[in-house]
């Protein structure tokens, strides 16, 4: 949420209520920063990007490799200018990859070795002509069309940024990374597609300082950064109100979420606890459904149900069994999706989004099974489905196999790399297998229809905002965690979400690539029990250090018979807590086996009729509670007489009650 309107006539009033205490600042900064440039101009001069080897390049094999990407993004250079940690590997174009010990590429595909060298010089090439074009503020050059260039690097704005004001001779950028585009940068200069970013930066850089001569760029970087920081609130730096003004949340327990991860509500039976997470996710999701994820546990439940397993499908009459993912597996996987998205430039989104749309667009208008299609070699296939993952192909003609199923994933990454797909070897490189596949000749045919859909650009809506994924386990208490869960005990602690904390799941081996699976960042937990469930004694102590535990009790709860029952809301709350007051002189009962007000909602279905309301809900609750007790029979006529409200010393103790919580 904005503090301030971003203006330039904003920033100038700004800057001199401030300006003693930020030049101050901003100088200290600046001699720092230069010192450390020297020190990297003789170690890394631009020149050496061309001569430099590929261990002298990549991260991922540990501070003693002394790499450039290691020292630019966790070395001695880090906060040289701006930094530019997060995010993963990739950005870098080619990195190291420890588990595989192969090299990777920006796609996260092991690099084969005999492309390595080709595909290592033309990222240095790269590299080196966006740096040296760049820093003589070229940016009508072909290499700055954000759309056509096919500089790897144009659209990696942080490190090439970071490189622009390291290597720049006349210090003509800024040392700010230029996220949050819509709500600041674009409101100072708006961007362009020619130069984008980098033309922006500098634009900024030299009007401000026609402005304000002492702002030279190293103190003017220093300088916006702390504008930016006073205009728009962080989430990370801000306490739990300024969080919720951010958000527009409201609810304290959406807040305790946020910040937790993983939270239970507990209480008694009927106090409103689903509703109440349901509540909950529907603000922080902005009441998107797709955001949210519903699950009741129970006895039979397990991890197959829950993560993956395999199940029966019918083919041809004949049943066999697929690895399918779970509930929560696939909520995780729409999570991630929205995860990766938003760590991701905008102008490489775009092309991935151009991809899907061609895709969507070629599927559209196709009536399923398809017309007969023909591979490079003449064979025959048809389409018979998609879905959200796949392509399925049956092949009549094919006495090995009559059925396949191709990725959509893996035809988006064909398209969005803009590589050249002639030959079905052009795809087994690109996959980084040895041997093709059968599937490769259908990807090929695919691939080359779908390349020349044509879209209108306009249609192209790019959303790269990170969102709240909520799923609610209901009843969690009533399935065998451990079982449910297995491996995810790891995973779902909040100090290990995201990549760090990849599993391998149970039927890894079944899985067609050594992917492995993580609880995304912007995943929330809400699970509900009730205490006096007899399986809660069971309910894992591995599980419950990861949860926070919050007690939903029934008079927190009132409020909703006010919403609910209107004019009949009054006496409902008298009956609700004359009743309950005295379910806790009850020896054998305490506040545990209050009656939740969500039991009172059932008003409504019996025409406001109290003696239906105790006798088709009430009496059967309390009988169960009260079963192979003393005097069940006595104990509950007593009871009785509270909710009717003609057990006086209950009705006076509850009215002094009701009075006190009125004040």
């Amino acid at each position: 949420m904005l503090k301030r309107k971003v203006s330039l006539d904003d920033f100038y009033a700004w800057y001199q209520e401030n300006k003693i205490r930020l030049r101050e600042d901003a100088f200290k900064y600046s001699i720092h920063n230069e010192k450390l440039r020297e020190e990297f101009l003789k170690e890394w001069p631009l020149d050496r990007i061309l001569t430099m080897s590929i261990d002298e390049y990549v991260i991922g094999k540990g501070q003693q490799n002394k790499s450039l990407c290691y020292a630019l993004e966790k070395g001695k250079y880090k906060n040289l200018f701006l930094g530019i940690s997060g995010g993963s590997a990739s950005k870098f174009g080619i990195y190291w990859n420890e588990d595989t010990q192969s090299y990777k590429n920006q796609a996260n595909k092991i690099i084969p070795v005999s492309e390595l060298e080709q595909r290592f010089n033309k990222l240095k090439r790269d590299l080196y002509q966006i740096i040296q074009i760049g820093s003589k503020l070229d940016f009508d050059n072909p290499i700055f069309d954000m759309k056509k260039s096919t500089n790897e690097f144009i659209g990696r704005s942080a490190v090439v940024t970071k490189l622009l004001c390291i290597y720049s001779e006349n210090h003509s950028f800024l040392g700010v990374n230029m996220n949050s585009q819509n709500e600041f940068w674009n409101r100072l200069i708006p961007q362009s597609n020619q130069g984008g970013p980098y033309r922006q930066n500098h634009e900024i850089c030299k009007l401000f300082s026609k402005t304000y001569p002492e702002l030279e760029s190293s103190i003017l970087g220093s300088v916006l950064f702390e504008y930016s920081k006073d205009c728009i609130d962080s989430d990370n730096k801000q306490g739990e109100k300024e969080m919720s003004e951010q958000n527009n949340i409201h609810h304290p327990l959406s807040n305790i979420l946020l910040k937790s991860k993983n939270l239970i509500l507990r209480g008694a039976p009927g106090t409103g606890k689903t509703y109440l997470a349901k509540e909950i996710a529907k603000e922080l999701t902005d009441g998107n459904e797709d955001q949210i994820g519903f699950v009741q546990f129970h006895p039979s439940y397990d991890y197959t149900d829950f993560v993956e397993g395999l199940r029966p499908v019918s083919n041809n009459s004949q049943i066999s069994f697929e690895l399918q993912d779970g509930i929560f597996k696939k909520f995780c996987k729409k999570a991630e999706k929205n995860w990766v998205y938003s760590q991701k430039d905008k102008f490489e989104l775009e092309k991935e989004k151009k991809s899907t749309a061609k895709i969507s667009k070629y599927f559209s208008s196709m009536e399923f099974p398809s017309d007969k299609l023909y591979t490079t070699r003449n064979s025959s296939f048809f389409i018979t489905e998609i879905d959200e993952d796949y392509i399925y192909i049956s092949i009549p003609e094919n006495e090995v196999s009559k059925k396949v199923k191709l990725k959509i994933q893996d035809i988006e990454a064909m398209l969005t790399s803009e590589s050249q797909f002639k030959q079905v070897k052009d795809i087994t490189r690109f996959f980084n297998k040895n041997n093709a596949t059968q599937e490769y000749s259908y990807y090929l045919t695919l691939y080359k229809m779908i390349k020349n859909e044509s879209i209108q650009e306009e249609v192209i809506e790019i959303d790269n905002e990170l969102k709240n994924f909520v799923f609610i386990i209901d009843e969690i208490n009533r399935g065998e965690i451990s079982k449910i869960f297995g491996e995810l005990f790891f995973s779902i602690d909040p100090g290990y979400r995201g990549e760090r904390g990849s599993i391998s799941t149970q039927y890894a081996n079944l899985h067609e690539t050594d992917d492995k699976f993580y609880i995304p960042e912007n995943v929330y937990i809400i699970g509900t029990m009730n205490d006096i469930d007899r399986s809660v004694d069971t309910f894992d102590f591995a599980m419950r250090r990861r949860f926070r535990f919050i007690e939903v009790t029934a008079e927190s709860q009132v409020a909703m018979l006010d919403k609910e029952l209107d004019i009949h809301a009054e006496e409902a709350k008298l009956r609700l807590r004359n009743l309950n007051a005295a379910i806790e002189n009850v020896q054998e009962l305490n506040s545990h086996y209050h009656i939740g007000p969500s039991y009172f909602l059932k008003l409504k279905d019996v025409d406001f009729d109290y003696e239906l309301l105790w006798s088709d809900y009430l009496k059967p609750l309390l009988e169960d509670y009260l079963r192979g007790s003393y005097e069940e029979a006595e104990t509950l006529d007593t009871l009785k007489k509270a909710f009717n409200l003609t057990n006086n010393g209950e009705t006076d103790r509850q009215d002094t009650g009701d009075n006190d919580a009125d004040n």
